[in-house]
């Protein structure tokens, strides 16, 4: 039924479209832990099912299969950390190259990290977990390396950093700091959040050229 159809009805004392949100939002949920948890390729609709405590037909009612709950699931956490690092970077554009970049890296981070869940699926799981998911994944990347060779080359025009195709130096950004967010977000205990910063920051500012 569509959400037009659904508009004012009600279900147990609570609007029918709120409730679907409120299970989507659980499928959502529980497919995190669940692919984060099993892996995506030995997760079943079963399993997330169970975890959410909802049943397979209304699985099937909110998603197509795995892989739809997958990309929702990658294009959100995606999405909520892209904004959190143009907002940053946003707010540090009178600052200096460096706290700038510790700026970003820590939204970022935090964003991204701080639930070690985000950080597996959004960064391991998606990678090879089919054609459709694989063409969003690269899309993604492109997206993000607009945003962080704009801010480079603002950056050059203002003399902070040397001028230069920042294509490959993004690309090596982007591997550098996804492999030390991943590896930092599920380790137990974490290094400190400031140490993990301080690398990338590093990392960061030999890539540009700073």
């Amino acid at each position: 039924m569509s959400q037009d159809a659904n508009t004012g009805r009600m279900y147990a004392g609570q609007p029918v479209e709120d409730r679907q949100r409120q299970r989507r939002a659980r499928f959502l949920e529980s497919g995190l832990t669940v692919f984060a948890r099993d892996g995506y390729a030995n997760s079943s609709v079963g399993a997330i099912c169970k975890d959410a405590g909802l049943s397979s037909r209304q699985f099937y009612e909110e998603f197509t299969g795995r892989e739809s709950l997958l990309l929702e699931l990658y294009e959100q956490i995606d999405r909520q950390s892209r904004e959190a690092v143009a907002a940053a970077l946003e707010a540090k554009s009178d600052a200096t190259v460096l706290e700038t970049i510790d700026a970003a890296v820590r939204a970022y981070v935090e964003a991204i990290g701080t639930d070690p869940r985000k950080a597996r699926v959004a960064l391991v799981e998606v990678v090879g977990a089919g054609p459709k998911v694989e063409k969003y994944r690269l899309e993604l990347r492109r997206v993000w390396g607009s945003l962080l060779a704009s801010a480079a080359e603002d950056a050059a025009m203002h003399g902070e950093i040397p001028a230069g195709d920042y294509e490959l130096r993004v690309l090596a950004i982007i591997g550098a700091v996804n492999y030390v967010v991943d590896g930092w977000s599920g380790a137990d205990p974490r290094p400190p959040l400031d140490d993990v910063i301080q690398v990338l920051s590093r990392v960061i500012l030999g890539a540009v050229g700073a």
